[in-house]
């Protein structure tokens, strides 16, 4: 147990620390106020505040998790030994910054609750970020600032030892916008699908289209059982998330209604993890998430308990609030629609830290490094490159690599072949 002494234990404060200590360390952690208290203790111990009270481990702080509401902070980056640093102390301190606070801006997402450009869907922009315009998007940064942390503390401290462990470090998702390509929708979709397929010269989909259609073809997005076939078996712990709503312009699936649609749905969740893929609307309406979930629920017989959105989160304070108000257990859409990295700077799952009414929440966010969008915009050699550095660089053993495919990623076709092939053999190194 370390022991940590503060003026002040304020909720921002409690919340950072428990994160960085016992999420991310498994180190069970104490606080104090009281100087006696803290003399006295003969194990592992650290003082956090403005000036030392002798020659302990001492970090010291700025102002950030002491405060109520928001403010216009100014963050000027640094470097310490090759990482990306700020909210910089003095020399008392035994880091040149405060590690704790920085964390905090970053998993809090406070630059989110802050003024910012948005994008035309109301999305907060993955270049208006600290990281982004710092140049560490691609790193779990918080991570590298715990790890070097916990070295520096087991120098003062040799019996200090990490105890926690992901029990799943890989985390593949696949979300499910359409489950076929062209059976089971309109007259209207079909033919603008064939009349956009023709004006793009893309022969092979104007041949593919209507022997789907008479069925002497299967539907090339229709790969379920694919996945019961080849990974049902495995180590590899797949999580579906389907999109299940109402078709509208922001939702181009497949109504929930559809029978065959309903059947795809209960045969993989018979086999794999599955959940809700949020709609563009839900992000809006709590009540329209509500009946998403139970629409699900219902269908599947299992409690809808972790969620994704399909057109990633707004303000992650509004987003989050609805899904904590509906005792949702976790969310899968930390991270950005078209870039690649850590939008929250770890790789760690992390509990929401609600700014608006100070206080920690019960929802477990998981951070996901990219999605299949972004990852065909690198190519696929590109793309196995990135996965896979993301993947070797994670620093704690409590971070994950969780990524997002398609059902249409494994598509049988020549234009897909290589994509399909590469992220295959990506994805079966990984069943050890």
């Amino acid at each position: 147990m370390l022991l940590v002494f503060c003026p002040k234990i304020s909720p921002r404060l409690r919340y950072i620390f428990h994160h960085v200590f016992t999420t991310s360390m498994g180190i069970e952690i104490d606080f104090t106020t009281t100087i006696d208290t803290f003399i006295a203790h003969n194990g592992p111990k650290m003082s956090y505040g403005k000036s030392p009270l002798g020659n302990e481990f001492f970090v010291e702080s700025v102002d950030l998790l002491f405060e109520y509401g928001l403010q216009n902070t100014t963050i000027e980056v640094n470097d310490w030994d090759g990482l990306p640093v700020f909210f910089g102390v003095t020399k008392k301190s035994k880091l040149p910054f405060d590690v704790f606070a920085a964390s905090f801006y970053l998993l809090s997402r406070y630059e989110e609750y802050l003024p910012h450009i948005k994008d035309e869907w109301g999305r907060f922009l993955a270049t208006q970020s600290t990281a982004y315009k710092n140049n560490f998007l691609d790193k779990p940064l918080v991570d590298f600032w715990i790890l070097r942390l916990f070295k520096q503390l087991k120098e003062a401290f040799p019996t200090l030892e990490v105890n926690a462990k992901a029990k799943e470090q890989f985390m593949p998702l696949i979300d499910v916008v359409s489950p076929f390509k062209y059976r089971h929708k309109s007259f209207f979709a079909n033919l603008l699908q064939w009349v956009k397929a023709l004006f793009q010269l893309n022969f092979w989909e104007l041949v593919e289209q209507p022997l789907v259609l008479f069925r002497i073809r299967k539907d090339p997005w229709d790969t379920f059982q694919f996945f019961i076939e080849q990974f049902s078996n495995t180590r590899l712990k797949f999580r579906f998330f389907f999109l299940f709503t109402n078709e509208s312009y922001m939702d181009r699936g497949i109504s929930y209604r559809n029978r065959a649609f309903q059947d795809k749905i209960k045969t993989v969740a018979d086999y794999f993890d599955t959940s809700l893929l949020a709609s563009y609307s839900a992000l809006d309406s709590e009540k329209k998430l509500e009946v998403e979930r139970n629409s699900l629920y219902t269908l599947i017989h299992r409690v809808v308990n972790t969620t994704r959105y399909a057109w990633g989160i707004k303000a992650t304070g509004e987003t989050y609030r609805n899904l904590v108000m509906q005792e949702i257990e976790g969310d899968f859409s930390m991270g950005y629609t078209d870039h690649f990295g850590y939008r929250a700077s770890t790789a760690v799952p992390f509990y929401f830290y609600d700014l608006s009414n100070e206080m920690s929440t019960s929802l477990k966010i998981f951070s996901v490094v990219s999605n299949e969008h972004v990852l065909r915009d690198f190519g696929p050699i590109e793309a196995i490159k990135k996965l896979k550095m993301a993947k070797d660089i994670l620093p704690l053993e409590t971070g994950i690599h969780a990524f997002s495919l398609s059902n249409s990623a494994f598509e049988r076709s020549a234009a897909n072949e290589s994509f399909r092939s590469l992220m295959l053999d990506y994805l079966c190194t990984h069943d050890q």
